[in-house]
């Protein structure tokens, strides 16, 4: 795997800020990073790399250490006082290799100090390095978010030769600068913006540096430090004084600048952890305050959830009293009318209304009903269940059943509750079952009629009981069969197709020897049962003497429509495969019902043949009211 393979692989895509003012060194350090797979944002400067900071914390910060303006040591202590850079790996560059710039680039906040020669693949090490102990992007999200910007310093009243040395080692330290020579002028400039260090000259053209000092302190607070230029030898005295009037700090214009360096640096770090520390706090107040926010608003929402859960409980309990009350007034089968003390009608439920139309309230029910009202303390009778006969509003008369029961009026209303049930079905179906019974007993006495008539006929023609047992017992099984068929059709119609399917296949050697095929034909149990014998004969006789009797036979069982003035059926029963066949000598019982029981109870007409090559039997019979065409499926 190639380095920047695995650099993809190990970091993702680690974002790398590189400061340097160096065109053609920042271009070599770029393409050397990018190529690692690293992502390089490149500026030229300390002051430009601030809004980048304040934007997104790279995961290293690579910066040389001579800059235009602001060096790098002073981006390094700028930056390192914000707690959340404490995780950012910094790595300082710089042309001087001495020990005293490398102990100098390490103090200001570096994490490595390396020589711009320094050898490419050192320098990718020690990135690495690096980015091994970086930060990752979601630490980021507990810390407050990032401000840097520029010291901003305003000079007063000072010549052109020191006003220079001021800005030179103000620049030093990174500020942005602005210089006015009068104290009105300074006053106008700190009303549109706010400065981080003033230094005042002592001697005003407009006014004493002292008392600027001292309006400034007035309309600026303390967040503003001011320094004096008082040139000489000063008493101890006057500097108690000018510290005690808001002063604070003294420097003298003709001494050394860097003790004033080291006292300005001193109260811009004092500054900026300040203002860092009032972000901080403002930060941890408002998290607080959104945390105290989130815990009211989750405990008013289990509040509500359970007012709300109280609250739909009792309502469940209303609504299922509700419905034991629709239920009982009005999904109940029965009529139900709820009458006044006079008899008068005052509320029918739906089914009631069905049955005795929605006019009947405020009319007299009990006269409907053929009720006589007492006279005293109980002038409705009760009544368990008695028959009656009501007209329906659309004039038909329907019997019926009602029960009377009081209400006293002690606890609720005075009047009675009247249940009538409509007993219309009840008296259809109990005329059906008488039917049903009558329908029962005439089959099975044809049935038993058909079964004597079979064992009578079989018997006649076989000597020993072996023989006419198997023969009876095959004919029995067929018209059981087809009983099966019926009862699962409730004795309406069957198909053609299946009564066959039943006769034929359990006599075949292979299911794919049968070939039973024609339009969709329905028959009554009749007809049914009637043809399902004649199948069951021609099955039995193809079993032992046709193409079921060895391996290789099939038989095709066919039929056709044929119009006319009396549209038929014609059916062929056709085998091949099996025995060569001959005519019999004699006739049978199954050559006989085949050829009259179709005439007897179809009006059809049967041919037998006996083909070299197997029985063929022609069968014709008309539609009939037990015989149709099925239509729809």
């Amino acid at each position: 795997m190639s380095a920047r393979l695995e650099t993809e692989a190990l970091h993702g895509a680690r974002r790398i800020l590189l400061v340097e003012d160096s065109p053609t060194q920042a271009l070599r350090l770029q393409i050397l990073l990018e190529d690692e797979g690293y992502t390089v944002e490149l500026v030229d400067s300390a002051e430009a790399a601030l809004p980048v900071l304040n934007r997104t914390l790279p995961h290293l910060l690579i910066v040389d250490h001579h800059l235009p303006g602001m060096q790098g040591g002073d981006l390094c202590r700028l930056i390192r006082l914000h707690v959340a850079t404490l995780s950012m790996p910094i790595l300082m560059l710089t042309a001087d290799e001495t020990p005293a710039r490398q102990r100098e680039g390490l103090d200001s906040g570096a994490d490595d100090f390396l020589p711009k020669s320094t050898d490419p693949a050192v320098l990718l090490l020690r990135v690495r390095q690096l980015l091994r102990h970086a930060r990752r992007d979601d630490d980021m999200d507990v810390l407050p978010q990032t401000q840097f910007r520029q010291p901003r310093a305003l000079l007063v009243g000072f010549e052109s030769v020191l006003e220079y040395a001021l800005r030179a080692l103000l620049l030093e330290e990174g500020c942005r600068i602005t210089a006015v020579k009068t104290a009105t002028l300074a006053l106008s400039h700190l009303a549109l913006e706010p400065q981080d260090v003033i230094l005042v000259n002592d001697q005003l053209a407009d006014m004493d540096g002292l008392e600027l000092c001292r309006q400034c302190r007035s309309s600026l607070g303390t967040g503003t430090a001011l320094i004096l230029a008082l040139g000489g030898q000063q008493d101890l005295d006057r500097v108690h004084r000018l510290l005690g009037a808001g002063v604070d700090d003294l420097f003298d214009p003709k001494a050394p600048l860097p003790p004033l360096r080291a006292r300005l640096r001193a109260i811009l770090r004092r500054r900026f952890l300040e203002e860092q520390n009032r972000r901080l706090l403002a930060d941890f107040r408002e998290r607080e305050g959104r945390a105290l926010r989130l815990e009211a608003e989750r405990n008013a929402a289990r509040t509500r959830a359970m007012l709300a859960d109280q609250l739909a409980t009792v309502n469940r309990r209303l609504a299922d009293q509700a419905l034991i009350t629709a239920t009982i007034t009005r999904n109940v089968p029965a009529a139900l009318i709820l009458t006044n003390g006079a008899g008068m009608a005052t509320y029918l439920n739906p089914p009631a209304i069905g049955l005795l139309g929605a006019e009947l309230e405020g009319a007299s029910l009990f006269e409907k009903l053929g009720v006589t009202l007492g006279k005293g303390d109980i002038p409705i009778p009760a009544v368990a269940e008695s028959a009656a006969t009501l007209e329906r509003p659309d004039g038909q008369m329907v019997p019926v059943l009602y029960s009377i029961t009081p209400l006293d009026g002690d606890e609720g209303p005075a009047g009675a509750v009247v249940q009538i049930i409509d007993v219309t079905e009840r008296r259809q179906a109990e005329e059906r079952q008488e039917l049903l019974m009558a329908e029962l007993s005439h089959r099975v006495k044809n049935t038993l009629a058909t079964v004597l008539s079979i064992g009578k006929q079989t018997r006649r023609r076989h000597a020993d009981t072996d023989s006419f047992w198997q023969s009876f017992e095959g004919r029995l099984r067929a018209l059981s069969e087809t009983h099966n068929l019926l009862a699962d059709h409730f004795w309406e119609w069957v198909q053609l197709a299946d009564v066959i399917r039943h006769e034929v296949t359990p006599y075949a050697q292979e299911p794919h020897d049968v070939r039973i095929d024609g339009p969709a034909i329905d028959l009554r149990p009749k007809a049914a049962l009637a043809l399902a014998l004649v199948f069951h004969e021609l099955a039995t006789n193809a079993a032992k003497y046709g193409a079921f009797s060895q391996a290789g036979g099939h038989l095709e069982v066919l039929w056709t429509l044929t119009d006319g003035e009396q549209p038929c059926i014609h059916l062929s029963w056709k085998e091949t495969g099996g025995p060569q066949t001959a005519v019999p000598t004699t006739s049978g019982f199954g050559t006989t019902l085949i050829q009259r029981s179709l005439a007897y109870e179809l009006q059809g007409a049967t041919a037998l043949r006996f083909e070299p090559d197997g029985l063929r039997c022609d069968i014709e019979f008309p539609f009939s009211d037990v015989i149709r065409r099925r239509t729809g499926g």
